[in-house]
């Protein structure tokens, strides 16, 4: 009987803790993600394998790039050629981008991240 009882109280104590998770959760502020030190971001366009345009300004994507979309998902490289949008990028010691993560424009994360260099003729593209 004893055993029985702890598991029913266990159980309470259990779902008690997991609706007060879920309350917390529905008024809690977005989350802010944390880019490593020396992420840039910048309006991308990819473009044959290895080329990389950033507000205008060209690079190469190196060997082993690592790309993410908005929802954390891989991108094989085969899917890069012809996406456009707003990116947090990472270069390696050689000038090549390792590290992509596509990020919406309303990203409040963004604020702390530096904007890549521009060539374009009009602000960024």
């Amino acid at each position: 009987m004893n055993r029985v009882f702890r598991f029913a109280r266990f159980s309470v104590v259990c779902a008690l803790s997991a609706a007060a998770c879920q309350l917390s959760a529905a008024h809690a502020a977005p989350l802010l993600r944390m880019f490593p030190a020396g992420s840039l971001q910048g309006q991308a366009a990819f473009g044959a394998w290895p080329q990389l345009q950033v507000n205008c300004v060209d690079y190469t994507l190196g060997p082993g790039v690592r790309v993410l979309d908005a929802t954390q998902r891989a991108l094989l490289t085969g899917q890069l050629p012809g996406l456009h949008g707003r990116i947090v990028f990472q270069r390696d010691a050689q000038g090549n981008v390792f590290r992509v993560w596509f990020v919406a424009p309303t990203d409040p994360s963004l604020r702390t991240v530096p904007v890549a260099p521009s060539s374009c003729l009009f602000g960024n593209a």
